[in-house]
């Protein structure tokens, strides 16, 4: 009778973190990002990535305290299963944008000094 319990286990065990991998590829990656919004009260920032009709593409906006909004383009999205990282230029003078996306936040400058955590706004 153990062997059977120990089989159930393993197979439990194998199911729960294979259910996890939210991230699996691109468009997981996309799907999971639609309509969301993620925000730092503390710095008064907010991320999201979608359509982007100004420019006729998807990408990242960002938009500070201040109302001020800033797009980034052309970007790359590389996904690892448990997280996913994006990362966008900005089209009108060339620097770069990225975070990393977790279920529910985002970081932006992850290992970095100065890193930043955005949780999901909606």
């Amino acid at each position: 009778m153990k062997p059977h319990f120990i089989i159930a286990f393993i197979l439990f065990s194998f199911n729960s973190v294979h259910a996890q991998a939210l991230f699996e590829d691109e468009s997981s990656v996309i799907s999971y990002m639609d309509q969301k919004t993620f925000q730092n009260a503390e710095n008064g920032l907010e991320v999201s990535y979608g359509y982007l009709s100004i420019y006729n593409t998807y990408g990242i906006k960002v938009r500070n305290k201040n109302g001020a909004i800033f797009y980034f383009v052309n970007c790359s999205i590389d996904a690892y299963g448990n997280f996913a990282d994006i990362f966008g230029m900005n089209p009108e003078d060339g620097s770069d944008f990225g975070f990393r996306v977790y279920p529910r936040k985002l970081v932006v400058g992850r290992g970095e000094e100065g890193e930043t955590t955005f949780l999901l706004k909606n």
